[in-house]
């Protein structure tokens, strides 16, 4: 065994090195942009924390090049979204906008020389990953002085890792990732980007002017969950198909099909409730965050910059979900998530021009709630800056708390799911000897 297999992972540090701020190539027109109704909900949540892994053998000889490169291109992404290089505002009668200030974003270089990617990529995530991303603890209401998005790049043993650390009261997971795969054409040499991005901020009730009662101080007290387990489980294309074909056998002719990703929530959320070990009385809550730029008439584009995202739920209690098969099951499910268009939308919109709230985690996530994620259709693994594609995808401790799932796409694209879950230690344990759960 070698001296770096020996060097158990609490002793691994990432070393962090030189911080540089990098402000647009070209000045912006100083405005500001007012955050929507999807947006200020989420000032009260962490940072979004995602980041991409990529095999460079010869990295540490290079390092110092590939990141003035990532520098000069991240700088001529901001041209193109340049909200990312503001600051949060607040006027002095509560209404939050973006200051397009120019004043920058943070890149960070660091180091990891006795971490190498596959022990990163192994199923259990070890607490090195937590080490990958910038601003660990920082809610989106601090981006009154901190930077709307962190980069930390770090050199491994055998590659490096990008962490993006960015304000979710900024962007949903649809623009984060837009911003990425566009940065990462520019770095590979492209004059130009594919989708520009639009940001009328416009997923709102038109002429609404929406104040909020926030806090004065920087330090807000922040929702700390307890230890956690974190594990990433890949569900086959096979595994999901059969999940799929199953959810429908039960009424074949039904008008509207159970979808692959409604089948693999509903066998998630089943497994955790089992694992839980439940009384048959208890409530259990699903939730999920829904994508609502298609589901709007005229929908929205993809290129829309900003949160246009709604948590939509169903609550049961175990006895109930558990009695139920896979149809039935995933049917709690398409009954929120089909709906939830232009009319329901809309309806949400208004009811929180009436009640303007922002989400605390510690105040919405229920006792024995799931929540998933993320998305499958995040184009991840699309972002290759210049020396391939990624190998991998990871994100930090951001909003995590007991039965958190985040979905991404399998690296191949053959259609599977990696499906990374946090749960309690003694609940993991559980699921994870779970014959129904691992072999459905």
């Amino acid at each position: 065994m070698s001296a770096v297999a020996q060097i158990p992972w609490s002793n691994r540090v990432v070393c962090l090195g030189r911080k540089s701020t990098v402000i647009p190539a070209r000045p912006s027109q100083p405005q500001q942009c007012k955050l929507c109704p999807s947006d200020l909900q989420m000032l009260c949540c962490d940072y979004i924390q995602k980041g991409l892994l990529y095999h460079m053998p010869f990295a540490d000889q290079h390092f110092v090049s590939l990141v003035e490169l990532l520098k000069k291109s991240l700088s001529e992404a901001l041209v193109w979204f340049y909200p990312l290089a503001g600051r949060l505002l607040t006027s002095s009668d509560g209404v939050v906008y973006i200051d397009c200030n120019d004043s920058g974003v943070d890149l960070i270089e660091a180091s990891a020389p006795d971490v190498g990617i596959q022990e990163i990529m192994e199923a259990e995530v070890g607490p090195v990953v937590r080490q990958l991303f910038a601003l660990d603890g920082a809610i989106n209401l601090n981006g009154h002085f901190l930077p709307l998005l962190v980069v930390q790049v770090t050199k491994l043993r055998d590659g490096i890792s990008i962490g993006f650390t960015v304000n979710h009261a900024v962007v949903d997971g649809t623009s984060l990732w837009h911003f990425i795969n566009s940065w990462a054409d520019l770095c590979r040499g492209a004059a130009t980007i594919s989708h520009p991005p639009l940001h009328s901020r416009c997923f709102d009730i038109k002429g609404s002017r929406i104040a909020l009662n926030l806090p004065k101080t920087q330090t807000v007290e922040k929702f700390s969950p307890p230890a956690l387990s974190e594990k990433i489980f890949h569900f086959s294309k096979e595994t999901i198909w059969r999940l799929k074909d199953r959810a429908n056998r039960k009424n074949p002719k039904a008008p509207i099909i159970i979808s692959s990703f409604q089948a693999l929530s509903a066998h998630i959320w089943q497994a955790i409730t089992r694992a839980r070990g439940l009384p048959p009385n208890e409530p259990t809550t699903f939730k999920l965050a829904v994508n609502c730029r298609p589901r709007l008439d005229p929908p929205l584009p993809y290129s829309y910059f900003g949160n246009a995202i709604q948590i939509v739920s169903t609550t049961v209690t175990a006895g109930e979900l558990l009695a139920c098969d896979i149809s039935s099951a995933a049917g709690l499910l398409q009954r929120i998530i089909w709906p939830h268009r232009d009319g329901n939308i809309r309806a949400e919109l208004q009811k929180y021009k009436q009640r303007p709230t922002v989400v605390k985690l510690d105040r919405t996530i229920r006792d024995n709630s799931v929540m998933m994620g993320s998305s499958p259709r995040f184009p991840m693994y699309d972002n290759d800056f210049g020396w391939g594609r990624p190998v991998g995808v990871r994100s930090g401790w951001a909003n995590k708390f007991d039965g958190k799932m985040s979905a991404y796409p399998e690296r191949e694209g053959g259609g599977g799911v990696d499906v990374e879950i946090c749960l309690m230690p003694a609940f993991m344990a559980a699921m994870e000897t779970d014959p129904q759960f691992l072999f459905p």
